[in-house]
């Protein structure tokens, strides 16, 4: 029997967009796949409104990210997300992180979907990363991801 009482709840904070178009977010999840997801999950609460109702549409578009480290391997996630993003826009309602597998020489490569009607939407302001992420990683409270954002 595994006991994960102690294991994080995958979650995510945000800041609010400042004057200077800043925001900020942390994802924590029990492992990296969870965190991951939580992260990306925070990226489309700050970039898509929601729709009143969502449609459960089945769509779904690829996502993919590889890295030498968990910050670099969100970066790259991040970054394909977002051009869905730019694409589909408020077309989007749902992400997951389907799987995270280490790679021979050490780094990650992950892989998930973006779910919605995937039908070009009305314009979103697509924010860039501000920096690098960070990741840390610890028994007591799993994978921690940060990330600073920028939009225009």
């Amino acid at each position: 029997m595994i006991d994960d009482e102690d294991a994080p709840v995958p979650r995510f904070t945000t800041s609010s967009w400042s004057s200077a178009g800043i925001a900020t977010l942390d994802a924590v999840g029990h492992d990296a796949r969870s965190a991951l997801e939580a992260g990306l999950q925070a990226v489309l609460a700050l970039t898509v409104v929601p729709e009143q109702a969502l449609v459960d549409t089945r769509r779904s578009a690829p996502i993919r990210g590889a890295g030498n480290d968990l910050g670099s391997l969100f970066a790259d996630l991040l970054e394909d997300f977002l051009e869905q993003i730019e694409f589909f826009g408020g077309g989007l309602h749902d992400v997951a992180v389907d799987g995270v597998l280490r790679r021979d020489d050490g780094g990650y490569v992950s892989w998930g979907q973006a779910f919605g009607t995937l039908d070009a939407a009305s314009p979103v302001v697509v924010p860039h990363l501000l920096g690098s992420p960070t990741a840390s990683e610890g028994a007591a409270h799993g994978v921690i991801l940060h990330v600073s954002l920028q939009r225009s």
